[in-house]
């Protein structure tokens, strides 16, 4: 009887190392994942400073870019007008859309957001898992005739990487993937993405567009960004005066998505480490 309880106790033994092995082998292909911060004893190469958060004891659920209630549009899309989420002469319901933007920075490198199936809001969106993470999917809302799109970035609990975390990287790290300080963050929206090309891409047609204002909302700021999910553009105008949202043309797509703090930057403890921000990035349609 020892001898089979031993040898039932080393199965469950292998499998749970074979397991193990599978998490940390995921996790290792990205050393900012934050499962590596869920695994006592491995050491991860980190920049801290005196606000970093407490990333190690967090719940999974904190790394996600969960929407809270007060994101959620007022007014569900009952029925889809004849123009509703187009780009031009794109349809970006007819099939999944992705983005290629040119930098105006690092050699003109190319920065992509994964193709993503347009999903109009309704109301149960965020509570039935459509909307997960690690889904390419995002979802769509309209407000004051402006169109939007809400897409997730950062990477899961299992290292799942998010439809725009490369977008995400581009503005936030360096070379080697290190968080950098708010100055530089904000240089590479304005300098590297605002001003300069962005292509969709469906079902193997191009379509032209350009940055044509950008904003980073600060985690002092997101709380009261979410009471206006139905103003977004108005209220970035005049919040954020310098951010092109003034001059916005209602034919613009806005892309949002989350951020994290920046190296120099306080974080909020209430928020996760990939939710610590906001990004607004507005698109137009080439001339």
């Amino acid at each position: 009887m020892n001898k089979k309880a031993n040898r039932v106790f080393l199965y469950l033994g292998i499998v749970f190392s074979l397991l193990a092995g599978i998490v940390i082998g995921r996790a290792l292909r990205y050393k900012n994942s934050p499962v590596l911060a869920l695994i006592p004893g491995l050491s991860i190469r980190t920049t801290p400073t005196q606000f970093q958060s407490n990333i190690a004891t967090a719940e999974p659920k904190q790394f996600w870019n969960e929407p809270t209630a007060e994101l959620l549009p007022l007014t569900q899309i009952a029925e889809k007008e004849q123009d509703w989420m187009k780009f031009g002469e794109l349809d970006m319901l007819e099939g999944e859309l992705g983005f290629t933007f040119i930098s105006g920075c690092d050699g003109g490198v190319n920065v992509t957001i994964l193709p993503v199936e347009i999903i109009p809001w309704h109301p149960a969106i965020f509570e039935n898992g459509e909307f997960g993470i690690g889904k390419n999917v995002a979802v769509a809302w309209e407000h004051l005739d402006y169109e939007g799109l809400w897409i997730h970035s950062g990477w899961d609990f299992w290292s799942e990487r998010s439809p725009a975390t490369d977008l995400q990287y581009f503005i936030e790290t360096d070379a080697v993937n290190e968080v950098q300080p708010l100055e530089i963050i904000e240089s590479r929206l304005n300098e590297c993405l605002r001003g300069n090309q962005v292509s969709l891409e469906q079902q193997g047609q191009t379509y032209d567009g350009e940055v044509v204002a950008a904003v980073r909302v600060p985690a002092v700021g997101v709380e009261e960004l979410s009471k206006h999910t139905m103003d977004l553009v108005p209220y970035l105008a005049q919040a954020y005066p310098e951010s092109g949202f003034a001059d916005l043309d209602e034919d613009a797509l806005l892309i949002y998505f989350c951020g994290r703090a920046a190296l120099d930057e306080r974080t909020d403890p209430d928020a996760g480490y990939w939710t610590q921000t906001r990004y607004v990035i507005a698109l137009e349609p080439a001339n």
